[in-house]
Formats: C-alpha cells, structure tokens, sequence
C-alpha cells in the first residue's frame, strides 16, 4: 500500500499557508498502525491531484498537524474522462468493482438504481462507496480520487443526456430549455463536478453494454465502434446494467437515445467484470 494520507476537505484551510492537518482515523493510522514521530516525513494527498511530502510537527490524540516540504501535481489521470453508470451487486464484488474502476482512472462512478439490482442506494451506500474509492486510490496510489455521485433511475437517463448535450452545446440547462426532469436532476448533481470536463463541441461516446452477441440491437464490438467513428473520443459514458441485464425493452430505449450498444463477447459477464473490461478497453484508446 502507498503510503499516503488523505487531507480531507474540511481540514485544508491551512495548506495555503504551508500547513497541512490529519484528523480521525487518518491521524490514528499514521500514529497508531504506522508509528510516525514528530520530525518523521509522510506523504499527503487531497484527492483532487495534489500530493504533498511533509514533516509531522505535533501528534495530539487525534490530530496531527505537518509543515509542507515539497507539493507537486499529478500528471498520471488518463487524458479520456469515462464515467461508469453501472448497478452494483452486493458485498465483496461491489467493492472489488470500485477498487479496480478506482485503479484504472476511471473520473467519475454513478449508481444505477435500476429495478432488478442488487442494490438499493440511500445516503449511507453513497458514503460506503466514497469510502471505497479512498481506500482504493490510497492502496494504488492514485492522487485523485474517482467522484462517486448521487444515484440515477434508468427512467431518468433521458434528463442526464440532456445535461450533457447542453454542455456539448456549450449551454446552461436554462440556457438549453431543458426538461424539467433534467432541471430536477441537475439540481441533485449540483456542486458535485458533473460534465465539468466537458467543452463546447466535445467528442462524446455514450455507450450500453448488453450480454447478447446475436446482434439484436445493431451491437458493434469495441473494434468496430471505435473506427466507425471519425475522431477518438473525448470522453466516453458507460451504461451496464443489472444483475441479468437489461430488459430488451430498456435496450431499445437506450439505443433510441443515442447509446451505442457494446457487444462484449460471447460470454456472459458479471456485473462487477463488464464495467471493468469495458473502462480498460476505452481507458487504453490512446
């Protein structure tokens, strides 16, 4: 595991100044797990791209407060910016998918909370998650966190398209007359980052993997989507579906709203394994 800290949002007014503070269980593992003395150096991160090498100053109960030697930015986040909607399954799978996505670079994981999976999403899943991903991007290294967002009905992935076109369109929902079923959902994304990657014109792939290689819903392999299009796409969606995918008629649906249908081979994957080789397989486009 890297050994890396996380300042969290709460505790940064300070690094402007040269000071970074740990608090919770970030303190107990540098003091406790790792036995770091004062005048020791640990290494930091904000999870926005940001690490810091640093010398602990004082240790009190559960608060360690470190001067800033050396701060340098990431430059290792792949240039695609992918966003995985995928339903979850329960238990160990759920967080080896987050961990692996987390690995991988994928920039952005929503919930799908779709009828047939495994699992409901409230306030504490989110924060589960969130949790994940800290953990993932500490045990590899990564310095900027995956965003874990707010949960999406299928039903609802009409507004999040609209969202997103007006962003191509260089356009505020406002601005674009959205639906109000994209103003509802802008609202429960506002202030969580997304599409902020996005600029006026972009190239944006939005694709759904579906497990049936018969072709049904005009599937293209990953080959074949990829050259059919005329430039490499800027940033790429990912929709995968629950536990038995997809109801065709949710296929369709997808596919009538612009998603490119994503045949992933003759086998039929696991949740947690379809969201994975489909992030590696764009992830690795340039």
């Amino acid at each position: 595991m890297s050994d890396l800290y996380y300042i969290a949002p709460e505790e940064r007014g300070l690094l402007n100044e040269g000071v970074a503070v740990l608090t919770g269980s970030e303190a107990q593992h540098l003091t406790r797990v790792m036995r770091k003395k004062v005048g020791e150096e640990a290494g930091l991160f904000d999870g926005s791209g940001k690490e810091y090498r640093a010398r602990i100053e004082s240790i009190a109960r559960d608060r360690v407060e470190l001067t800033i030697l050396e701060t340098r930015e990431d430059d290792r986040e792949p240039d695609l910016a992918l966003t995985a909607i995928v339903a979850l399954p329960k238990g160990d799978r759920q967080k080896w998918a987050i961990e692996k996505l987390t690995e991988l670079g994928v920039r952005r994981f929503i919930p799908l909370d779709a009828d047939r999976a495994d699992v409901k999403f409230d306030s504490s899943v989110l924060e589960r998650l969130q949790r994940q991903t800290l953990e993932a991007s500490k045990q590899c290294g990564r310095l900027k966190l995956m965003d874990v967002l707010p949960s999406i009905k299928p039903a609802e992935l009409p507004g999040l398209v609209e969202i997103l076109n007006a962003r191509i369109a260089g356009k505020s929902v406002d601005e674009a007359n959205c639906s109000e079923l994209a103003s509802a959902i802008a609202e429960r994304f506002d202030g969580t980052g997304l599409f902020d990657e996005i600029e006026p014109n972009a190239a944006v792939l939005r694709v759904v993997a579906h497990p049936i290689s018969d072709g049904a819903f005009g599937q293209k392999s990953f080959m074949q989507l990829v050259r059919a299009r005329p430039q490499a796409p800027d940033a790429v969606l990912i929709l995968i579906g629950p536990v038995g995918g997809f109801a065709d008629h949710e296929v369709q649906s997808a596919v009538e709203q612009g998603w490119e249908p994503l045949d992933l081979g003759k086998q039929v994957y696991r949740v947690e394994t379809a969201a994975i080789v489909a992030a590696a397989l764009f992830l690795h486009l340039n």
